[in-house]
C-alpha cells in the first residue's frame, strides 16, 4: 500500500509538491531474531506546522505494516520521533511494505500548513480524525532467508480446502507431497481464513491444527521415511530432519518432540487465551 504521490483535497507534506518548502522523512530499519521482527523508525520533519501539532497532540505519527503474503496489515500510533515496534516473526513472510505518516489525532478546523504550494492560496481546511497530513516514502523489506518464517516447522505444511462437497468433513492430512497438506472442510476452511491473521488466535490455531499434524508427521518420519536419505526424500521430510538436528532433539517421544519443535504451543496458547479473556471483560 504505497501512500506517496496521491491526490489529497488539502496539502500533504511529503506528497509531490504540495508543500515544496517542507519535507517529511522516515528512516526505517528492520532487524530480527528467533521470535520477533523489530522495526525501528526515526522521523524527520521540517514542517513547522506538523511539528507544532505533534507537540500539542493534535497530530500523531502512524506506522503501517503490510505483508500481502500472510495478509498481515496493522497500524501502530506513536508520538516521538524515535519508535520501535516488534512483531512476532510468524506473522510476516517474504515482502513487507512499511509506511510512516502523520495523521490528525483530533478534528482540526481551519487547518493551514506553512509553505504550501501557491495554488492553495489562503485556503484553510477542516481536517477529520485519521486524515493523512504528512507521508514518507514507502519502504519495502524482504525477510532475510536466515530468519524466514517459511523455515519454521509450520511452513512445511499447507492448509487447503477439501474439494469434497460435504461441508462437515473431519480434517484430513496428505504426507505424499513436497509439503504436508492439511485438507479442511469448506466451512472450516472459510473460518480458518478469517481467523489466521489475528494475533490473538494464531497460537491456539497452531495448537489445534499444526500440533496434531506434526505429531503424526514425526511418526511417519520415523516409520516410513527412516531408511531414505535426503536425495530420495520429500521436501518436508528434509526440512523436518534438519530442524530436529538444529534443535538437538533426541529420542522417540513424539509428543514431547512436537512441542519442542513448535516452541511450547500450549504455553503460547494459554497466554493468548488470557489475552482473549481480558478483552472480553473490557
Amino acid at each position: 500500500m504505497k501512500l506517496s504521490e496521491r491526490s489529497y483535497p488539502y496539502p500533504v507534506v511529503g506528497n509531490r509538491d504540495d508543500v515544496p518548502d517542507a519535507a517529511f522523512q522516515a528512516s526505517i530499519e528492520m532487524t530480527t531474531d528467533k521470535e520477533y521482527i523489530y522495526i525501528d523508525v526515526s522521523v524527520s520533519c521540517s514542517s513547522s506546522t506538523i511539528n507544532e501539532y505533534i507537540k500539542s497532540g493534535d497530530i500523531c505519527y502512524l506506522l503501517h505494516v503490510d505483508c500481502s503474503n500472510t495478509f498481515f496489515r496493522k497500524t501502530y500510533k506513536f508520538s516521538g520521533n524515535i519508535y520501535r515496534q516488534e512483531i512476532p516473526i510468524e506473522f510476516l513472510n517474504d515482502l513487507i511494505e512499511v509506511n510512516v505518516f502523520s495523521v490528525a489525532a483530533k478534528k482540526i478546523n481551519n487547518y493551514r500548513v506553512a509553505g504550501a504550494h501557491p495554488d492553495y492560496g489562503d485556503l484553510t481546511f477542516d481536517v477529520n480524525i485519521a486524515d493523512i497530513l504528512a507521508v514518507a516514502q514507502t519502504v519495502t523489506f524482504h525477510i532475510d532467508e536466515r530468519f524466514d518464517s517459511m523455515k519454521r516447522v509450520s511452513s512445511i505444511m499447507q492448509i487447503v480446502e477439501n474439494p469434497k462437497l460435504d461441508s462437515d468433513l473431519p480434517m484430513e492430512v496428505d504426507f505424499n507431497g513436497s509439503k504436508i497438506t492439511i485438507l479442511m472442510s469448506k466451512s472450516d476452511f472459510r473460518e480458518y481464513k478469517l481467523l489466521k491473521s489475528s494475533e490473538t488466535v494464531i497460537a491456539p490455531l497452531t495448537a489445534t491444527i499444526v500440533f496434531p499434524v506434526l505429531l503424526e508427521a514425526l511418526r511417519v518420519l520415523r516409520t516410513d521415511f527412516s531408511e531414505l536419505d535426503d536425495s530420495e526424500s520429500l521436501k518436508w521430510v528434509v526440512v523436518l530432519r534438519r530442524k530436529i538436528i538444529d534443535l538437538n532433539i533426541e529420542g522417540d517421544d513424539d509428543f514431547a518432540n512436537a512441542q519442542k519443535l513448535l516452541e511450547l504451543p500450549i504455553k503460547r496458547s494459554l497466554s493468548s487465551a488470557h489475552l482473549l479473556a481480558e478483552m472480553s471483560d473490557i
